[in-house]
């Protein structure tokens, strides 16, 4: 569990960190196991994410709204 005390930027760095480990590990997968094995993991897993956007209820303007917002944040990221 998170100390809500805790910087938020020490937060976003740990998040950033396990994003790169939970990929690192992805590739190594890939790279071990053929195709026909990860292939039907992985369309099963954007099946899943597609079927819940679906099913969220969130319209395509809100939608819309937080990608802008992502990508603003995003740009102040990169220029601090």
């Amino acid at each position: 569990m998170t100390d809500s005390s805790e910087p938020l930027a020490e937060k976003h760095e740990r998040n950033r960190e396990q994003r790169i480990a939970e990929i690192e590990r992805w590739v190594a997968y890939i790279q071990e196991n053929p195709p026909d094995v990860w292939g039907p993991q992985l369309n099963s897993l954007i099946e899943s994410q597609l079927e819940a956007a679906r099913e969220s209820g969130v319209s395509a303007a809100q939608r819309e709204r937080v990608e802008q917002a992502g990508r603003e944040w995003a740009k102040e990221e990169r220029e601090t």
